[in-house]
């Protein structure tokens, strides 16, 4: 047996509880890893709140992100490049109701962790890395382009902002001033939210595209720098989209990206900031700054 964190009903953190579970089996193409870190996501608190509808019955588990150490490998386990996987092998990689000691996931899902990455960035990276790049994906960039992001010290506008830079585009991000030196280090300039963006952003230049990992405010402003919609990208408004001819990225995931993106970390050309790890019994306390929000890093649950 081993331990994963349930809830029974939709609600607060104080829903979620810590069970005493079978230990997982994989099935072919699958392995099992012993967790040893899990990077939460707004994606968690909103599933668990209820505010996105979920249709699998209860009782439910969350997370999506992890980090750990292969323990047991199916038949025919595969990374993406075609080698095996070994017991023994250190991953990172996305899957289902990841909160829990050991995990049954896909191989194909696993990118191998680089010695110099730390378990805490590296159970972190999965959904904000690989939804940074799909927005890159939508809305191309280069030299010569001025990018407006909104929330830019979260953990998907932080590397969207850095991997644009590295794009040759400039950056503009909006962020909370207590994150404004963080994201100065990694070249994207701030901006603070609320009354007064459009002007300040105005002030610094034309933008000639804007990706919205915040809401409706960042849309607004883009449309009024003149920003044409085809050139905005939302991850936090689909309705705006819908409604506006904006775009949205596509879903797919790949382990080979999510590989690069770890060895670019591990070599300091990315950060990806951790703010609190916290051990699994004081998992209510890590949902409570998860949902604080105006993060100055990701939070990580502990094995």
């Amino acid at each position: 047996m081993s331990r994963a964190v349930r809830y029974d009903e939709v609600g607060g953190p104080e829903v979620l509880y810590i069970a005493e579970v079978s230990e997982p089996q994989p099935r072919d193409g699958q392995v099992v890893v012993d967790v040893e870190a899990v990077g939460l996501n707004f994606w968690d608190a909103k599933a668990r709140s209820g505010a996105v509808p979920l249709k699998s019955a209860f009782p439910r588990g969350l997370g999506g992100d992890f980090a750990g150490t292969v323990v047991r490998d199916g038949l025919g386990a595969q990374y993406f490049d075609g080698t095996y996987v070994q017991s023994g092998d250190e991953v990172l990689g996305w899957g289902v109701s990841t909160l829990r000691e050991r995990l049954a996931v896909s191989a194909a899902n696993l990118a191998r962790k680089p010695e110099a990455l730390p378990w805490a960035v590296a159970a972190s990276l999965a959904t904000p890395g690989l939804t940074a790049v799909a927005c890159l994906r939508a809305v191309p960039i280069g030299a010569g382009d001025t990018v407006l992001v909104g929330a830019a010290a979260g953990g998907v506008g932080f590397l969207y902002g850095q991997l644009a830079r590295r794009a040759g585009a400039r950056v503009i991000g909006t962020a909370s001033p207590s994150n404004h030196d963080r994201l100065r280090e990694a070249g994207i300039e701030p901006v603070a939210y609320g009354e007064g963006l459009v002007d300040a952003v105005r002030g610094l230049g034309d933008v000639t595209a804007a990706v919205d990992a915040q809401g409706r405010a960042t849309i607004d402003a883009a449309l009024a720098l003149g920003v044409p919609p085809d050139r905005i990208c939302t991850i936090a408004d689909y309705a705006a989209a819908s409604e506006l001819g904006l775009v949205t990225p596509t879903s797919e995931r790949s382990a080979e990206v999510l590989q690069e993106l770890a060895n670019h970390v591990a070599a300091g050309h990315l950060t990806l900031s951790v703010q609190e790890e916290f051990e699994l019994d004081d998992l209510h306390d890590a949902f409570r700054l998860l949902e604080g929000r105006h993060l100055s890093g990701k939070v990580v649950m502990r094995f």
